[in-house]
């Protein structure tokens, strides 16, 4: 009970750090994580702005877990929607901020961002991972495929499909790339490497957690 405060505190902290990650990768535009990418693509079609478009497919993320038969209590629930709108609307805070302060044009700075967003999201969900049990909605997701399928490996290709095919469908309408680029493609594959590498330098109280992230 006494490491809770402390917990908490970290919590909160790990989940700006992640909503500011992703903004460096936006902002980058070298392409973000697959979830992220499919929220900037949402963006050009729907009224909102990328981070309230994350908070819906976040509540779309549990709306497959709950056809997938996943058991929620009415507390996760409230919990973790208010998660997702806490990162979606810091992710559009951390956004307004970069706007107002600097928005690199040259592709050096563009890619030492997306290095900088990488490292900060992974960094993110080291702490994140560790120091709370109530996890976003697409976590869940990949929980109920990688259960479903026996197997994370092909459950996580399936969870990583979702994003990927929204983005490319709205792309293929638009002809437009949005959101996909080499960034998706490090956060795909690098992403395990970098939490391996976090995970062994940071140590907090152990909670369970999903075998990956989410952005």
């Amino acid at each position: 009970m006494k490491n809770l405060p402390v917990n908490v505190l970290l919590f909160i902290f790990s989940i700006s750090l992640n909503a500011l990650g992703n903004s460096f990768m936006i902002i980058a535009d070298l392409g973000s994580a697959p979830w992220t990418a499919a929220g900037q693509n949402l963006e050009t079609v729907l009224p909102f702005s990328v981070g309230v478009c994350i908070i819906l497919l976040n509540l779309f993320s549990f709306i497959l877990s709950r056809l997938m038969k996943v058991q929620f209590t009415l507390g996760l629930v409230i919990k973790s929607l208010a998660l997702a709108f806490a990162f979606g609307l810091s992710i559009d805070l951390f956004m307004y901020l970069h706007h107002k302060i600097y928005v690199p044009e040259n592709i050096w700075v563009r890619g030492l961002y997306l290095l900088i967003g990488i490292n900060l999201v992974a960094l993110a969900l080291c702490i994140y991972f560790q120091a709370s049990d109530v996890y976003l909605p697409p976590d869940y997701l990949l929980k109920a495929f990688g259960e479903r399928m026996n197997n994370y490996s092909i459950g996580n290709i399936v969870f990583m499909s979702i994003p990927i095919s929204i983005s490319l469908v709205i792309m293929l309408f638009h002809r437009h790339v949005t959101g996909l680029g080499i960034g998706t493609v490090l956060c795909m594959f690098g992403m395990g490497l970098l939490l391996d590498f976090y995970n062994r330098r940071i140590v907090i109280q152990q909670a369970p957690k999903p075998k990956t992230y989410s952005a």
